[in-house]
């Protein structure tokens, strides 16, 4: 059947022998429903051999040279055979997206295109051999629409042609779509493709006095990520906890400026030779705890300066030979303890009199204070980066904004203000068990486990982080005392994702109604519900008033043995449907619904989750597409803060009028104006 359908497809000659078609049908629709066909094939890519399996991915690749319909079901079958059909997809990916850049132009299309470029970006095995033009195919893609965007919305005399809240929606996919593909650039790599976005951003902003806020973004963004892969934000730090004692936290030892869209903070610590510096932009915050080694040597029988203003506790690890220190939460490891635990560093105190503390029975290690940051990753860093996080750049203005923040009382609220402003975009996804025979809210809320596979699922979908103490990674809103001490979540450097998983909550019996539950998962605009009822999900099960977008799991085999077996041949394919409330277009590469393998389908719900929270946030904010208003990111929301506290200063004095000659530079030459 395959090879049929293929071939038919590819020549042109499937239903060309029917020699009458019904009233309204052409031979057109028979490719299209062929091509629909083709796709649930997808997840049974083990009853073809490889060869079969690049056809498949070819007749797709030919599908998007037809009409809009055979194009978007074309995407949608790409998109799942990223995840099913690797070897095929990285043979043909960039002749894909050669096709994708001839047919971005039409804005109907273009947020299926983009759902598809986040999928396989976030998927490195599909472009680990991608060249530098390869690259620039992608950005170019995914900057089209910004044009686009641009064109239509800068005069009023333009018609509208798809949404409000799709095109709010898309233009954020557009970025993130650069965000996404920047990263998998490697790091020496990354400063050739500078040139090419610049100029593409700024086509997007042809026109307009200045560029817009994303835009600016966008630039903020790529500085801080072409010489580092450093995380947006600080992670805690035992090494810092050392080095900053109580005394530090006075603000005369500190001073601020602002440079460009930044605000620089250095303070001086109680330590000999110590500083601080932190860099607040508005998309990260870099923290730096910096030693001149300009300092006096020490003397025979002298005390070294520093250990006078040492914590009285010392860092060792399990084996007190080996050493590790952590900077901002980056560990520098020799051969000490495995790298994933090189964070965990025990803290005894000196001469306190207390029990030192119990070891981790698992790994060892003397937990200090909170729970270590769970964001542990491999840090490559340019010298270039420290210099870009204390400059105005990458502000486009022709005279770079310096200047010392006079000490007031209104800093501190607005450093304070900024930071409670994430860095990355938050995202909260409820997670619901449905077992069999059960369609009541009450009943659902009530599980406190599931089936075998659905345990596999949640393994699959994200990181299981303990809640208390926590400190690095979003939350979500859960308490460890109420909402149970552990979660699953899901970051990268763009964004977190924590799954308000019901099963994990706690079932008390002061609260049958589980309204505990539902006070967090009622209030998720985004469900992943695990349906082992055998009987269709209804979208309103859970009466909430914030009814948008429910992901639905079901195993492809229906029936009691296959929610509960743990024989893994009766759960290998599940089917995935999106229900979608009133009123919103639709946005998912799933269209009716998509057959997947049990080992990619938490990488695709993950995906199809973040890809939901987005539009279901713009089609929130947008009063259910009824409102034209712009939706901002965290990072837009961080830049404007900056810009208004920059309005807020005083006015500077003005220069004095310049000379001739050399002491024309008397005013230009007393730097403590500026620092």
């Amino acid at each position: 059947m395959l090879p049929i359908l293929c071939t038919g497809i590819i020549n042109g000659e499937l239903g060309g022998a029917v020699e009458s078609w019904p009233p309204g049908l052409k031979a057109r629709d028979a490719h299209g429903l062929a091509y629909q066909t083709l796709s649930v094939l997808i997840s049974y890519r083990r009853c073809f051999d490889l060869q079969q399996c690049h056809y498949l991915v070819e007749v797709f690749q030919a599908g998007l040279n037809g009409q809009l319909s055979t194009i978007k079901c074309c995407l949608h079958a790409l998109s799942l055979s990223a995840f099913e059909l690797q070897p095929s997809m990285t043979k043909c990916l960039s002749r894909i997206l050669e096709k994708l850049s001839q047919i971005m132009s039409n804005p109907n299309m273009a947020v299926h295109i983009l759902g598809f470029l986040s999928i396989i970006g976030s998927l490195p095995v599909l472009h680990v051999n991608f060249t530098e033009a390869d690259f620039k195919m992608v950005f170019g893609v995914a900057l089209q629409y910004l044009q686009h965007y641009n064109r239509v919305h800068a005069s009023s005399t333009n018609v509208i042609t798809m949404s409000w809240a799709l095109s709010q929606h898309v233009r954020i996919l557009s970025y993130s779509a650069v965000y996404i593909w920047f990263l998998a650039v490697k790091l020496p790599d990354r400063p050739r493709h500078i040139r090419f976005i610049a100029r593409q951003l700024l086509l997007a902003n042809e026109g307009n006095e200045q560029v817009d806020g994303p835009t600016e973004v966008c630039f903020d963004w790529l500085a801080r990520y072409t010489y580092a892969s450093a995380d947006p934000r600080p992670a805690h730090s035992t090494f810092s906890d050392i080095v900053l004692s109580s005394s530090d936290k006075a603000p005369e030892n500190q001073k601020t400026w602002i440079l460009g869209h930044s605000i620089v903070t250095i303070r001086a610590l109680a330590r000999s030779g110590w500083v601080e510096v932190m860099s607040r932009r508005p998309s990260g915050f870099s923290r730096f705890i910096c030693r001149i080694e300009n300092v006096p040597m020490v003397g025979p029988g002298d005390v070294t300066p520093d250990l006078l203003s040492v914590p009285a506790g010392l860092i060792m690890e399990r084996n007190p030979s080996r050493l590790t220190l952590n900077i901002d939460g980056e560990g520098l490891e020799n051969d000490g303890p495995p790298k994933e635990h090189a964070h965990e560093l025990s803290h005894i105190t000196e001469g306190s009199g207390d029990e030192p503390p119990v070891p981790d029975p698992i790994t060892g290690y003397v937990w200090s204070g909170t729970a270590p940051s769970q964001r542990r990753k491999q840090v490559e860093i340019d010298p270039s980066f420290l210099i870009l996080q204390l400059s105005p750049i990458p502000d486009g203005t022709t005279q770079p904004f310096v200047r010392r923040v006079p000490d007031s009382t209104t800093l501190p609220r607005f450093v304070a203000t900024l930071d409670r402003i994430p860095v990355i975009d938050t995202h909260k996804v409820g997670i619901m068990y449905v077992a069999p025979g059960q369609c009541e809210e009450t009943e659902i809320l009530r599980n406190v486990h599931g089936s075998p596979a659905y345990t596999r699922f949640l393994e699959g979908i994200g990181r299981l982080i303990n809640l208390r103490g926590q400190m690095d990674v979003y939350a979500g809103g859960l308490e460890p005392d109420e909402d149970g001490e552990y979660a699953y979540a899901w970051w990268d450097d763009i964004g977190q994702i924590l799954y308000h998983t019901a099963t994990m909550m706690p079932t008390v019996e002061h609260d049958p109604q589980c309204n505990n539950k539902k006070r967090h998962i009622g209030n998720d605009y985004v469900r992943i519900v695990w349906n082992d009822s055998g009987i269709p999900y209804r979208f309103d099960t859970l009466t909430t008033q914030f009814q948008f977008v429910n992901i639905v799991v079901e195993p492809h085999s229906l029936g009691s043995i296959a929610a509960f077996s743990n024989n893994l041949h009766e759960n290998e394919y599940f089917k995935v449907t999106v229900q979608l409330a009133p009123g919103m277009t639709e946005f998912a590469p799933i269209g009716h619904f998509k057959l997947i393998s049990a080992e990619n389908l938490p990488l695709l719900v993950r995906q199809l989750s973040l890809l939901a929270d987005w539009f279901a946030s713009v089609f929130a904010h947008t009063q259910h597409d009824t409102v034209r208003v712009e939706m901002k990111t965290n990072w837009q929301t961080r830049l404007e803060a900056i810009r208004r506290f920059k309005n807020q200063l005083p006015p500077e004095e003005p220069l004095a009028d310049l000379g001739d000659g050399v002491m024309g530079q008397e005013a230009l030459r007393d730097f403590t104006t500026s620092f």
